[in-house]
């Protein structure tokens, strides 16, 4: 139940929005170093491969991807090791060279203390002042555990200034938006360097449809992809996003 002041809060708010609160430009120069956490092979394209082809010749860039990406057990076996070298190929499309995988199992990630230290240990190193996370409102369970593991180690993380949420399976509840209008191409053939996801799906058509409903933020004929951004410095809304999706989720899968 909400308390009488939460009501008064939640009331003085909607009374001060704004005509039409959209979501800002994001401001790349901003970015000193950069580190990408991806779930999945293809994520890292779909999700903000737009951005990481703005972002790589700015600032060094560094893509990690957390899972074999061998499918779960519906892919062809050494899918994995075909989709692993999909993903390389596709960073350099998107000009990005340097890159880690973790090789965490597919459809079944699960914190250990081992990756713990290793992703600790990632960020000590490297101190990168902004990390790219998968969202907790995505419709897939590796990309909410991932980000539900990930986010207080980056949080805590003496260099990372600011967290920044993509979307891929569900929209985020954007805060910015980067413009991907000339980069579209080069995320194409991104995209088509992930051949063995490509023909489970539509990505394509899926992700173009997305980023060019997101551009509508930026003007006509705009495209862009959108992102929940949240500086470590301040007060997190991640426990309650999380809650939320995980209900949601609930829903989805018929158990509420």
């Amino acid at each position: 139940m909400f308390s009488f002041l939460t009501h008064r809060r939640i009331r003085k708010q909607l009374a001060g929005l704004e005509p039409c609160p959209l979501p800002q430009a994001l401001d790349l120069t901003q970015a000193r170093k950069v580190l990408v956490f991806v779930p999945h092979p293809d994520d890292e394209t779909l999700g903000c491969g737009g951005t990481l082809a703005r972002l790589a010749p700015l600032c060094p860039v560094k893509v990690v991807l957390v899972t074999d990406g061998s499918g779960a057990g519906g892919l062809p076996e050494g899918a994995g090791a075909v989709r692993q070298g999909e993903f390389v190929r596709a960073l350099a499309r998107l000009g990005v060279t340097d890159s880690l995988q973790l090789n965490q199992p597919d459809g079944a990630f699960v914190s250990s203390p081992d990756l713990k230290r290793q992703i600790e240990k990632l960020l000590a190193d490297y101190q990168p002042d902004w990390v790219i996370l998968p969202s907790p409102l995505d419709y897939h369970r590796d990309h909410v555990r991932i980000a539900a593991f990930l986010e207080p180690l980056c949080r805590r993380s003496a260099s990372v200034e600011q967290l920044l949420f993509y979307e891929v399976w569900a929209p985020v509840p954007a805060t910015h938006v980067v413009d991907i209008t000339d980069q579209v191409a080069t995320k194409r053939l991104a995209l088509a360097e992930h051949a063995t996801a490509m023909v489970c799906g539509d990505y394509e058509r899926a992700v173009d449809g997305l980023n060019i409903y997101r551009g509508l933020y930026l003007g006509r004929g705009r495209v862009a992809e959108a992102f929940w951004v949240e500086p470590t410095r301040t007060g997190s809304l991640f426990p309650a996003v999380q809650a939320m999706a995980l209900n949601l989720l609930a829903i989805v899968c018929g158990r509420k």
